[in-house]
């Protein structure tokens, strides 16, 4: 029997994975929200999606503010990208590959940071209900092919 990783049953487990396959191989460097439009003509249902819950710009020095406890539908983040939207896959894909994602009580923590001076400095943190999150990944999973 395969055992929840981090909260997430294992076909759950398989659609982060794709995710952050889909993401590297083709929105890593997408650049543009327009281009991400092409890309994804469905990108209007992920920006609807992502209505659900509070998605803010922010430094990282209020990050260092904001503490450690995740306040429910919120997305506390610095800008990466040209957009709100790519830039929360940008973290998202982070949460990923540095495992720092859970899932808890039907909601996921997100959480990206980098390293400056040895010392961790959060770029994003979050909690977002699980359907909301797996639903945009489920958008970009069957709209953009993994070829």
């Amino acid at each position: 029997m395969v055992e929840d990783i981090h909260g997430f049953c294992p076909n759950e487990v398989v659609d982060l994975y794709r995710f952050f396959c889909v993401y590297v191989k083709n929105l890593e460097h997408i650049g543009s929200q327009e281009n991400f439009e092409k890309l994804c003509p469905e990108l209007k249902k992920v920006e609807i999606l992502m209505s659900d819950f509070v998605c803010n710009y922010c430094s990282r020095e209020s990050l260092k503010i904001i503490g450690i406890v995740p306040v429910e539908n919120l997305v506390s983040m610095t800008k990466c990208r040209s957009s709100k939207p790519l830039s929360f896959l940008h973290h998202l894909r982070n949460s990923i590959a540095h495992g720092q994602i859970e899932q808890e009580n039907g909601y996921v923590h997100l959480i990206d940071y980098g390293l400056e001076n040895g010392n961790k400095v959060f770029s994003s943190r979050g909690k977002i209900k699980s359907s909301t999150l797996f639903g945009i990944i489920n958008i970009i999973n069957e709209n953009i092919m993994l070829s």
